[in-house]
């Protein structure tokens, strides 16, 4: 119950959940968030990868490398939030870049039990989708995660006060991260 009220709490008031990571990076809480959102993630890889091609080991593989994948992720976005934050005069510790890019990731959580959803009727339910409705909703999903979570809004609140940054240095960081990350996605997706 804890996890989740920090959650909701990481969410809906980023300015108040990070104003002492400068101080205290949570790297307990950051980790456990970021392993259940690779772990939701990891389940959306399996599960299409599974229904796709009906064979356990593709799933068993893609949920392997996608959680390998966010660990990773993680921790180069975090170096990334931080260079940025040291170019632009940030006053703070790699740590501190790990704690809020980290708890960046809780609305992924939620974006990714969707896109779970959506994948089981995109292919069970609705396989013959020709507009791809349901491949283009989980786009969105991910896309708003990313705006709200990591590389986002929350990542924004962190430059500012873990990283001591300036409001308009840490947007401008921010967001090229965001707009890299966002076309990084697009480029790799496969409905446009």
């Amino acid at each position: 119950m804890y996890y989740l009220q920090q959650i909701f709490q990481i969410m809906f008031d980023p300015e108040y959940t990070t104003a002492s990571l400068y101080d205290t990076p949570r790297l307990g809480d950051t980790f456990v968030i970021v392993s259940l959102c690779a772990f939701f993630m990891s389940v959306d890889a399996f599960l299409q990868a599974y229904l796709r091609t009906y064979t356990i080991s593709m799933g068993v593989l893609s949920f392997g490398a996608t959680a390998c994948t966010i660990y990773l992720l993680w921790v180069g976005l975090a170096m990334l939030f931080h260079i940025g934050a040291e170019l632009m005069g940030g006053q703070g510790e790699l740590p501190n870049a790990l704690s809020f890019v980290g708890l960046g990731m809780a609305p992924l959580i939620f974006t990714s039990l969707m896109r779970c959803v959506l994948t089981v009727l995109s292919i069970e339910v609705y396989y013959n989708d020709p507009d791809m409705l349901f491949a283009k909703a989980g786009f969105g999903l991910t896309l708003i995660g990313m705006a709200w979570g990591t590389p986002g809004i929350i990542c924004y609140f962190g430059m500012k006060n873990a990283e001591k940054l300036h409001m308009l240095k840490a947007l401008i960081v921010t967001l090229i991260l965001f707009l890299a990350f966002a076309a990084l996605l697009v480029l790799t997706s496969n409905i446009f």
